[in-house]
């Protein structure tokens, strides 16, 4: 797995960010169109302005025909006039082009890339995450990216070009008033930079504080009947408090900071005014500038403070854009699962077999040591072990959801990290013992992973798992959508789950303690559903009660993560080990 350079400043990633933007590059072409008309009228209209009050100018000094003087300006008027219409229009539609096409694009591709990314990270990256930690990342950083875009676009077409032609306009019509403009611009911008680098350690707290919200609202609610059983609703509401609390006080901080950029910028842009308003009326008292030019760089002048401030802006928001954007970056550069070409035949036996395999979550503590174990197909392969042990961690193996650290897992005679995860997990059901079941109808539930199924089909996956006929006295049938408003029980639950795993009809078989969670009656009727299920499959159950596996082909019984024992029932407890020990500490005492 080849790591990326991550990120490590804001330019980094506001220059990667412009990378990404440009994969819209026909939306942004019309941006610059449009942002070039907008300077173009920036530059036009003070020349007009200026050039209508040097007419009235000379018409009070100089006297002439009141009709001549309107004859003269209609044109200009109208001419001005045209350029402030097509300046709004333009304006309007480049804020709309930036918002809406170019940000929501933009937005949309991100959470795509942030989809696709989780799907090919390796799971011990993804289990030290929390759920608040991916909802942050997905929604609030990038929104954040997506909804400053436009101000950072904004910095770079309107801001830095503007600035650069009116300044090259002031010098056009006198150098010395431009000095007095263009000379405060270095002091503004370098007092703005820093104003805006010290928010930038706030923004990244407050995207902390946004994780740990999510992290609290979902474990709040997730486990809502125990924190009411246990009346921790006040104690709840603190931490809620405490959370919301800290992100307020960081956010403000950050605001604070941000907010001053622009009286900073409007303090400098006004002395400036001020200068270049005292030195246009000394030199037009001495005749050394007529009104016109006058006129017209006091208007550039106006004209200069509006880029400006948005720098100002921009520098702001690059900064909260930055912090969204290492987040976003730093995951997209995690390390992803390395992937083979090779997949395995659509038809298989089922054979599986563990060659010397070792394995363990972390390295100071050992959990799978040298295991090498056959399983023939067709056979019932029982996992037996008290909780915690490490029986999920076959399964984890066999599912390819983690690697081995050395020697390598077999299905039929081929090494499954020589083939593709998809291959691999689309050769077995599972039944697990947390349930899952999604918002929509029983029939998309129970059809969930297989594609272009019949309703037959999943009527008849539903008869086997015993689960039919309290479908049918469902207000819907099998078209009632699933929420919280309809009331199943944990068992019928456990049936849709079971009866899906039906209707995949693959030749490997996973069960993690499927039965755990209905009531006697039900499980005897899930029992021969499962026999029969079971019938020509390669299985792997993993069990508590020891008397669902007591006909297993093969028993591995699991303890502190460690392989104790390996056999059939009979011969495990003839040899007198961990297994009988297990199995009579459940139903008899030991001989």
């Amino acid at each position: 797995m080849k790591k990326k350079k991550r990120p490590k400043t804001n330019v980094n990633v506001v220059g990667r960010m412009l990378r990404d933007v440009s994969k819209i590059r026909f939306q942004l072409a019309g941006v610059v169109a449009m942002a070039l008309i907008i300077i173009a009228c920036n530059m036009l209209s003070p020349r007009l302005v200026g050039g209508i009050v040097g007419k009235i100018s000379d018409f009070l000094t100089t006297g002439g025909e009141g009709s001549a003087l309107l004859s003269s300006l209609a044109g200009p008027l109208l001419l001005l006039a045209a350029v402030y219409a097509v300046y709004a229009f333009f304006s309007w539609l480049k804020m709309y082009t930036l918002s809406n096409a170019v940000s929501r694009r933009f937005t949309c591709g991100l959470r795509i890339a942030l989809s696709d990314k989780i799907s090919r990270l390796p799971l011990s990256y993804l289990d030290k995450l929390t759920t608040g930690e991916l909802l942050a990342r997905v929604n609030n950083n990038v929104s954040a990216m997506g909804n400053s875009i436009h101000e950072t676009i904004d910095v770079l077409l309107m801001g830095i070009l503007q600035v650069i032609a009116i300044a090259a306009m002031l010098f056009a019509e006198n150098w010395r008033m431009a000095l007095a403009v263009v000379l405060l611009v270095p002091l503004s911008a370098f007092l703005s930079a820093i104003l805006a680098s010290k928010s930038m350690r706030y923004y990244d707290k407050s995207w902390k504080c946004y994780e740990e919200l999510y992290s609290c609202i979902e474990e709040t609610y997730g486990g809502l009947d125990t924190v009411k059983c246990y009346n921790m609703e006040e104690t709840v509401k603190k931490k809620h408090a405490s959370v919301n609390g800290e992100l307020v006080r960081v956010g403000t901080r950050a605001g604070f900071l941000a907010s001053v950029v622009q009286p900073v910028i409007a303090f400098a842009n006004h002395l400036s005014f001020i200068a270049i308003c005292l030195l246009g009326g000394i030199l037009a008292v001495r005749g050394e500038a007529e009104v016109a030019t006058v006129i017209t760089v006091v208007l550039y002048a106006k004209n200069f403070s509006s880029p400006l401030m948005q720098i100002a802006n921009g520098l702001s928001s690059i900064q909260q854009v930055g912090s969204a954007a290492k987040k976003v970056y730093g995951f997209l550069d995690e390390p992803e699962m390395t992937e083979q070409p090779f997949r395995l035949p659509e038809h298989i036996e089922g054979g599986v077999k563990f060659c010397d395999v070792s394995f363990s979550y972390s390295e100071d503590k050992p959990l799978i040591e040298h295991f090498s174990f056959r399983a023939l197909p067709g056979q019932k392969v029982a996992v037996v072990g008290p909780t915690g042990a490490g029986k999920t961690t076959l399964v984890n193996l066999l599912m390819r959801f983690y690697d081995p650290q050395s020697g390598h897992i077999e299905i039929d005679g081929r090494n499954i990290e020589e083939v593709r995860r998809e291959d691999v997990r689309d050769k077995f059901s599972m039944v697990l013992q947390d349930t899952w079941l999604f918002e929509g109808t029983v029939y998309e539930n129970i059809a969930y992973g297989k594609d272009g199924v019949s309703r037959e089909e999943v009527e008849a996956a539903c008869r086997a798992a015993h689960c039919d006929r309290f479908i049918r006295l469902l207000p819907q049938g099998y078209d009632t959508v699933l929420t919280d408003a309809v009331s199943l029980s944990g068992g019928q639950k456990q049936l849709l789950t079971i009866a899906r795993a039906f209707l995949s009809d693959r030749p490997l078989l996973i069960l993690d303690e499927a039965t755990s969670d209905v009531d006697t009656r039900t499980e005897l009727l899930i029992q021969r559903a499962m026999d029969e299920l079971m019938r020509g499959r390669t299985c792997f159950v993993i069990a508590h009660r020891l008397s669902t596996v007591v006909n297993a082909d093969v028993i591995i019984a699991v303890n502190e993560g460690r392989i104790a024992d390996v056999g059939r029932h009979e011969e495990l407890l003839k040899k007198g080990g961990f297994y009988a020990e297990l199995y009579f500490s459940q139903y008899a005492p030991a001989p």
